[in-house]
């Protein structure tokens, strides 16, 4: 997957207000964002419609990795030769245990996201499959702490609203931020959460029809896992049809007596979609996203350097996206598992 301009589409106040209001819900019925709105029904559909034709957003479920036993997180930024890059890249994206790769500029050339249920298997990463790819010549590791804001939703990070700017909201809405239930998931559960990984808006009915119970019972799993946080069905918009071209990840070195303080100050600046707490070269790292480098420029002399107790920023710059699979974990586990095959990218684009 490239991070490629959408077609020349030009966003109105309506657009950002039914992104923004489908980035909160994804499953809400097209008459309940009619009515938020202010316009009809057919025209909310429409013009919802139109925006997931063209690509602009899409309804994808975000599952909680740690409902799944995923608990061990890694970024790790590896410096594979230039004639080898791309290559390496595509022998990256066919690891199961990897959900992002991109290809970056700054210390590394590849950076990748990986989780696993025992950190066992990150040793494995690293010397079985890292070891087997060619080019690489080598990698640094940062396990992953403490999440302290996770957000795909692009309008909230960025405090964009109808064109202007403000402040943007409290992340307590975050995702994996909110506590894992402690009642878990059952093979129902995982079975509903591929259905709707497949397609996040299908009718409880439907639901209901395929995994064999009434739609009364599927309608009370799915607000079971919607209300505990187990997993969220969101519109997750392509941040360059927001005019966001400049995306950068900034590893910063902290005085260990605040780097907490820090971490939940990052959380309310705009354009930062991601805050953790880390093990590694950098106490916390961010994830950021700017329409020119003159914003990311200004951010780091303004905002990061405006917070006592940051030493030092490094930032890599990504350049293409390769992989990003955090909305089919489910699907991915229950492959592991032999229980399904995997699929393709779902359509998911019909507004109801």
């Amino acid at each position: 997957m490239k991070l490629v301009q959408p077609p020349d589409f030009d966003l109105d106040d309506l657009d950002l207000k039914i992104l923004r209001e489908m980035e909160a819900d994804g499953r809400q019925s097209i008459s309940a964002l009619a009515k938020t709105l202010g316009i009809s029904r057919a025209y909310a559909g429409k013009r919802l419609q139109t925006l997931l034709d063209r690509r602009v957003t899409r309804i994808v479920t975000f599952t909680d990795p740690r409902v799944l036993g995923l608990r061990t997180m890694a970024i790790i930024g590896i410096q594979v030769s230039l004639a080898d890059l791309h290559a390496a890249a595509d022998r990256l994206r066919a690891l199961p245990s990897v959900h992002l790769v991109m290809i970056t500029a700054g210390p590394h050339n590849i950076i990748i996201e990986a989780m696993f249920t025992d950190p066992k298997d990150l040793a494995g990463l690293l010397t079985r499959d890292l070891g087997s790819i060619p080019g690489i010549k080598s990698t640094e590791t940062t396990t992953v702490l403490e999440w302290r804001k996770m957000s795909f939703s692009y309008l909230a990070s960025s405090g964009l609203v109808a064109g202007k700017t403000r402040k943007p909201e409290a992340p307590a809405s975050d995702h994996l931020v909110a506590p894992v239930s402690d009642e878990g998931i059952d093979e129902l559960d995982l079975r509903l959460l591929n259905e709707l990984e497949a397609d996040g808006r299908q009718p409880v009915s439907d639901l209901a029809k395929k995994l064999g119970t009434s739609r009364a019972y599927m309608s009370s799993r799915l607000q079971r896992i919607l209300d505990q946080r187990i997993a969220r069905i969101v519109a997750h918009t392509d941040p360059m049809a927001l005019g966001y071209h400049i995306f950068a990840m900034i590893g910063i070195k902290a005085l260990p007596s605040d780097t907490s303080a820090i971490a939940d100050k990052l959380r309310y600046l705009p354009n930062i979609n991601a805050v953790v707490i880390a093990a590694g070269r950098h106490d916390i790292i961010i994830w950021t996203m700017f329409p020119t480098p003159p914003d990311l420029s200004a951010f780091l002399d303004k905002e990061l350097g405006g917070i006592p107790g940051i030493i030092s920023a490094e930032c890599t710059m990504l350049l293409e996206l390769r992989k990003m699979s955090f909305p089919y974990l489910v699907r991915s586990h229950l492959a592991a598992k032999g229980e399904t095959k995997a699929a393709k990218a779902p359509p998911a684009k019909q507004a109801r």
